[in-house]
């Protein structure tokens, strides 16, 4: 006799594809973020031709492929966590990935996606009196909260959904980044 719940046996396929996913997202849905990471200077964020938002082309330059370059700073976005490397360039980093996978039974569990971001603190100050490492922590939500991303399902910023999802200050980065890191979740199977 066969178990008919033997395929029903969540594998996690598609476990490795989500930050990417996300980072897709992202591309589609959110041009201030990519503006606050390209853009070094005060005015960042600002919509003028000094800072245009970024083409498909520019966007994907920034984010990790696996190349090692030795130029590791020209990457913005990374798909794992912490300050690997010691860079030293006024720059702001993002990484997506996946924290935590909480197998709830045999055919689904929770996920917890970690936003960590980074800023140099020589270029956290914007001219328009708010901090870049809080913005960006602030669009992360904007952008992610209620998103449906491939092979994730809708996202969550809500407590009542999960308590760890929160943002709080990290404590991971190296001198001279402050970090900030966001934590949703949603259901996956």
């Amino acid at each position: 006799m066969t178990d008919i719940r033997a395929d029903s046996y969540n594998k996690y396929e598609n476990y490795p594809l989500i930050s990417y996913n996300c980072v897709k997202y992202m591309m589609d849905n959110n041009e201030l973020i990519w503006k606050l990471l390209k853009y070094n200077d005060k005015d960042a964020y600002k919509n003028d031709s000094a800072h245009p938002n970024l083409t498909a082309k520019e966007k994907g330059d920034l984010v990790n492929n696996g190349d090692l370059d030795p130029d590791y700073s020209r990457f913005r976005i990374f798909f794992d966590f912490g300050m690997d490397q010691s860079i030293n360039e006024k720059i702001s980093i993002l990484r997506i990935t996946p924290i935590e996978l909480v197998p709830i039974n045999y055919v689904y569990g929770r996920i917890f996606m970690g936003f960590e971001i980074y800023t140099h603190y020589s270029i956290s100050a914007l001219s328009n009196y708010q901090s870049r490492l809080q913005v960006l922590s602030q669009q992360i939500i904007e952008v992610f909260n209620g998103a449906e991303i491939g092979y994730l399902g809708r996202l969550h910023f809500d407590s009542r959904a999960s308590t760890r999802c929160k943002m709080v200050t990290s404590m991971a980065g190296n001198i001279p980044y402050r970090g900030n890191m966001v934590v949703m979740s949603n259901w996956i199977g």
